[in-house]
């Protein structure tokens, strides 16, 4: 990647700020009815090509494409839920956590009696995630002996889920709870460990500079209280918590 490309002045420059994220991700990142992307994240992202006088442009795309599509320098920064795993901290280099949060697993409602608890994770259970998500890495680590069945896209997962091609679903919190609520309750929680998590915006492995100015947005953005405003915009309360990066 070319560093001096995506550095601050280059990007104030071209008055164009380019973020790369995945948007069918609700209520984080997905397409409104007229086509437009929208979410915590798009906020987010306004946000923060407006702090730094630019143009904000979204480029949608699967999901393991987004830190490639940064890598390679199509775009400045990934903004998509990502979770900075050992592997990824090698490659990249990330902000400031701008959101805390659990994973949440999920049954159909008719299956909740028979996943009561995590006894029931044996062999001959599938299990279902985003493919090259966190989620994919937390059902490989907790529960080796299900079977996984990883798809492109998180309503690709949940029709999963309610076909009956899989038995569980590992979700992020917020999203499990976004989509059942919308779904009337069909699917259960169960509460299986599936540890913490916390999401950071994803940078060229070398762009500390780029980095550094993001992560004065996103504390003005807490300071004068937009970020509360937003959280409670997408999710209905503030669940938001900005907490340095952790190694």
């Amino acid at each position: 990647t070319d560093i001096e490309y995506h550095s601050v002045a280059e990007i104030q420059k071209r008055g164009e700020i380019h973020f790369a994220t995945e948007a069918t991700f609700a209520p984080y990142a997905f397409k409104d009815e007229a086509g437009n992307i929208v979410g915590l994240e798009p906020s987010m992202m306004q946000a923060i090509a407006d702090e730094m006088g630019v143009k904000c442009v979204i480029d949608d795309m699967a999901f393991d494409s987004v830190l490639p599509s940064v890598q390679s320098g199509l775009d400045d920064m990934a903004l998509a839920a990502l979770s900075p795993t050992p592997d990824r901290k090698e490659a990249f280099t990330f902000s400031e956590s701008y959101l805390a949060h659990g994973q949440l697993s999920l049954v159909r409602a008719e299956d909740a009696d028979k996943f009561k608890d995590a006894s029931a994770m044996v062999a001959g259970v599938t299990m279902g995630a985003q493919k090259g998500s966190y989620q994919q890495t937390v059902a490989e680590h907790y529960y080796p002996d299900c079977t996984g069945r990883y798809m492109e896209t998180i309503p690709n997962v949940i029709m999963d889920l309610k076909a009956g091609r899989v038995d569980v679903i590992a979700v992020d919190q917020v999203l499990g709870e976004y989509t059942n609520k919308n779904l009337g309750g069909e699917m259960k929680e169960c509460s299986y460990d599936l540890g913490d998590d916390y999401y950071v915006i994803g940078f060229a492995k070398d762009n500390t500079e780029l980095r550094d100015k993001v992560n004065d947005a996103i504390g003005k953005l807490y300071e004068n209280g937009e970020a509360a405003k937003i959280s409670e915009n997408w999710f209905g309360k503030d669940i938001v918590v900005f907490e340095p990066l952790e190694d």
